[in-house]
């Protein structure tokens, strides 16, 4: 490739291939060897290589220049892409690649800039260039989710998330079922961020995370893309299970294909049968539905204390109805009434699960466990559950895989081995939790690769916010 490169060099050097004479640009803050020309060169209908004054020089830069990018020399490539792009700024008029080859010029440079407001100035080269290709290729709205992925992950200081969310909603609204999968992490949670603020009703979050799902299990039939909608599938369903607090939001059959079959698979578990008799409920399938009514005889048979207060009585019939806050309020009234710390532990622990299991909140989950370790600290369970709550959080934590979402085992084990060592009637529980999520923590090369060591204290952010031990993934 470099000889190639050299050879098209020196022929541009001995031939009448010097490109147009540009007038430079107003001075900004960007150095000058990074400046572009671009904004003054006059596209008549998209110049392309076919099309230009200098067709056979705009080839050969774009050939030269494309050599270079693709081993990162980024400074070897810059001027050889500026006169590409000068000369014909559509390239073959069939993709966008120099416009998105732009993009990552800018963003090379603006990871290497300093200065704010120099990186600001980056950053509105990269919205020219998604601009502009998007008018010289109309039909691609996948630019319009390439600028959104940039400013999600990359710029977001330099946008809102209402600008971020109308640019992947029209690549979702023209691409439909091929829309990219790099599409659909980001969208959901800017969809669910955006839904808790007020800011998109439910009747359209109801149709983009129908949307969502649909291309998801488009995607994952396609061969190309099957990898890249694998990652989505850890992360978009389990973010969409937040719209289970919204009443009526799915419709009953959402809960049925997404609660039965874990009864089915671990039937004669109370916390299983209660959970998914309540999940029912609330996804208003018919009490009378066979269904409901063998788990609820199971449920009556073997899982329902006998000393119940009238309190706690009517606290359980609120849950396994699905009256979850309902049952929330009963259940601290139950717990203020009884003078007995087993008790009172009893019934923080069950709020503790209504919030993780219903309600979706791990913060009041937590603090709600904690109570109950504290009114009863031999008691294992409310660790085990602390442990489910953080190894639950890969996808609020992080996009589902990699590191930011392994990490968030290291605090789940730690609260398992405290249940295991202070409950012996949780350790055979605690001790397969440990063994299964022992195989998701990160491995040895993403902690050499942050110059971290196995052993070291390493502080977990997010929503945990705890100091744990670094190990590796077995």
């Amino acid at each position: 490739m470099r000889i190639l490169i050299s050879f098209l060099s020196t022929v541009c050097l001995f031939t009448a291939c010097t490109p147009k004479t540009v007038e430079k640009t107003v001075e900004t803050g960007i150095p000058e060897k990074y400046k572009s020309d671009e904004s003054d060169v006059i596209r008549d209908g998209c110049t392309t290589f076919s099309t230009s004054e200098y067709p056979e020089d705009a080839l050969n830069e774009h050939v030269i220049y494309r050599g270079f990018l693709r081993e990162n020399d980024f400074d070897s490539a810059w001027p050889h892409w500026q006169r590409a792009f000068q000369l014909a700024p559509a390239a073959d008029g069939k993709r966008s690649t120099q416009y998105t080859d732009g993009v990552k010029f800018y963003k090379h440079f603006f990871n290497t800039a300093k200065d704010s407001v120099v990186q600001a100035e980056y950053v509105q080269k990269i919205r020219d260039l998604y601009r502009d290709a998007a008018i010289c290729y109309p039909n691609d709205y996948f630019l319009n989710g390439l600028l959104a992925f940039d400013l999600y992950y990359t710029f977001r200081s330099y946008s809102s998330d209402e600008e971020i969310y109308s640019l992947f909603k029209s690549t979702i609204d023209q691409d439909g079922l091929k829309t990219p999968a790099f599409v659909l992490n980001p969208f959901t949670d800017v969809l669910i961020a955006r839904f808790n603020r007020n800011e998109v009703s439910v009747k359209e979050a109801q149709h983009y995370q129908d949307q969502v799902r649909k291309i998801l299990a488009h995607g994952l039939t396609d061969s190309k893309e099957k990898e890249n909608f694998s990652i989505v599938k850890s992360y978009a369903p389990v973010r969409l299970e937040e719209f289970e607090t919204i009443e009526d939001f799915y419709p009953t059959q959402y809960y049925v294909d997404r609660y039965y079959p874990d009864y089915l698979a671990d039937s004669t578990n109370c916390d299983v049968a209660e959970t998914v008799y309540s999940r029912l409920r609330w996804g208003k399938l018919n009490p009378n539905d066979a269904r409901l009514v063998r788990m609820g005889i199971f449920i009556k048979n073997k899982c329902t204390e006998a000393d119940q207060t009238s309190t706690g009585r009517k606290a359980f019939d609120a849950l396994q109805e699905g009256r979850y806050r309902e049952a929330v309020d009963l259940f601290e009234k139950a717990s203020a009434e009884s003078g007995d710390n087993s008790k009172k532990a009893q019934y923080q622990l069950v709020i503790a699960k209504v919030y993780y299991s219903h309600l979706k909140n791990f913060n009041k989950s937590r603090q709600y466990a904690l109570a109950s370790a504290k009114l009863d600290p031999n008691n294992g369970e409310p660790y085990i559950l602390i442990g489910k709550l953080y190894a639950s959080s890969g996808p609020i934590c992080g996009p589902g895989r990699g590191w930011d979402s392994q990490i968030v085992t290291w605090p789940a084990i730690d609260k398992w081995q405290v249940a295991r060592n202070i409950d012996p009637s949780v350790a055979a529980e605690a001790t397969r939790l440990i063994n299964q999520y022992s195989a998701y923590m990160p491995n040895v090369e993403d902690i050499f690769q942050r110059n971290l060591k196995e052993g070291q204290s390493f502080y977990v952010g997010c929503w945990i916010q705890e100091s744990t031990t670094i190990r590796t993934a077995k």
